[in-house]
């Protein structure tokens, strides 16, 4: 039970992220895409801002030690799971930079269109 809730939360959280990252663009294709995405990029963005902890991550890391396994970075899901792993950590402030500049190419385009 431990695990599958694990297993959840990460399918969710990746879920989240991508759709923070390229809900603007769909909502070029799926109009009511928007305003769900302009909730996730708030959310994502005050999560990046402030480093605070996200229910997800509190519910994967109770899954996780349910299952005997290690719990997250202590900076969260995306330090566990994306530095260092798909980008050196030393780029973190750059790829957030990178993914806001996304986000704000998506709304600039939305708002020409």
């Amino acid at each position: 039970m431990h695990r599958f809730v694990a297993r959840i939360a990460l399918g969710a959280h990746l879920l989240f992220v991508g759709f923070t990252i390229v809900g603007g663009l769909l909502s070029l294709v799926i109009p009511w895409l928007l305003m769900p995405h302009i909730a996730a990029a708030a959310w994502g963005g005050r999560m990046a801002v402030t480093r605070a902890a996200c229910p997800l991550s509190r519910l994967e890391d109770w899954g996780r030690a349910g299952a005997g396994r290690p719990l997250l970075h202590e900076e969260g899901f995306v330090a566990h799971y994306f530095e260092g792993r798909v980008y050196p950590r030393r780029w973190s402030r750059r790829v957030e930079v990178a993914v806001g500049g996304v986000v704000f190419t998506s709304w600039l385009a939305l708002a020409t269109r």
